[in-house]
């Protein structure tokens, strides 16, 4: 998939090829060094507006994850949590960098956990937007897995849900589901996404493999600055989440944002740069 002319940040994008993936990666700015990973289904876009604020004080390094957006999907089996943070963690060190911030929405936020767990990375704290930590439950998880492995597997799906991509309507009632209400720029950048089989089926396979039994158990070991930031409206990660692991894990700080929902930094970027810039 060929990166469109309308891409937001385009001049800041680089293709590097790290361990037979070839990654699409976005950097600007100068100075300490953000990592910012984005949700399941997205890509670099969804940090747009909020790095465009940042890059004035830091330099923000924003890659799309294996078999999203831009990047190279990997081997089948391997779109885990674990192997998404080892394959991150060589893509920073080919690029050089050492995040002192590592910022995660949704399932960015276990990645960005769990490369500060088991020392894959050294930032001086992880901050979290609508973390998806927890599991879906014991009883439902092992059959939500079961059918998202299923679907990962067949590239006709793929095509039929692309085909639906195509289509405004349904990109925004799905974006609108979210609990957030979609600019048109985020609406066309998730249209070309879901436009495209090989994403589609990079965002199946990341469900599928998705296994976070362990997350909860480990989180209380963090030895860095957890921040937790939920938004009242978030129809996708029950702010509960947040508010529970704010509760024991030591170290952890809890931020509400009222009215914006589980996209709330692409629907307004500022309270996010507000507390990323008071907190490195």
């Amino acid at each position: 998939m060929e990166l469109p002319e309308f891409w937001p940040h385009r001049e800041h994008s680089q293709f590097v090829t790290v361990g037979g993936l070839r990654w699409h990666v976005q950097i600007m700015g100068k100075g300490p060094v953000i990592l910012m990973l984005h949700g399941t289904g997205a890509s670099a876009h969804s940090w747009a507006d909020l790095a465009e604020q940042l890059k004035h004080h830091y330099t923000v390094v924003i890659p799309d994850l294996p078999g999203q957006g831009f990047t190279d999907s990997p081997p089948p089996g391997q779109a885990t949590l674990e192997g998404f943070a080892e394959r991150l963690t060589s893509l920073m060190a080919v690029l050089g960098v050492h995040p002192k911030l590592i910022v995660g929405h949704s399932a960015g936020a276990a990645i960005a956990t769990h490369m500060a767990l088991n020392a894959q990375a050294s930032p001086a704290a992880v901050l979290a937007i609508n973390g998806a930590f927890l599991p879906f439950g014991a009883a439902a998880a092992p059959a939500f897995n079961r059918i998202a492995r299923w679907m990962s597997r067949s590239k006709l799906l793929a095509y039929v849900t692309a085909a639906h991509g195509l289509f405004e309507l349904p990109v925004r009632n799905m974006l609108l589901e979210t609990g957030s209400q979609p600019s048109e720029k985020m609406l066309r950048c998730y249209q070309q996404l879901l436009a495209s089989p090989r994403h589609v089926l990079g965002t199946l396979a990341m469900m599928a493999g998705w296994n976070l039994s362990n997350q909860r158990e480990r989180l209380p070991g963090l030895r860095i600055p957890l921040h937790l930031i939920t938004c009242a409206n978030d129809r996708t990660v029950d702010p509960w989440q947040a508010e529970r692991l704010s509760e024991f894990i030591h170290m952890a700080t809890l931020y509400r944002i009222p009215d914006l929902g589980h996209l709330g930094h692409e629907e307004n970027p500022g309270p996010f740069n507000d507390i990323i810039t008071a907190i490195i």
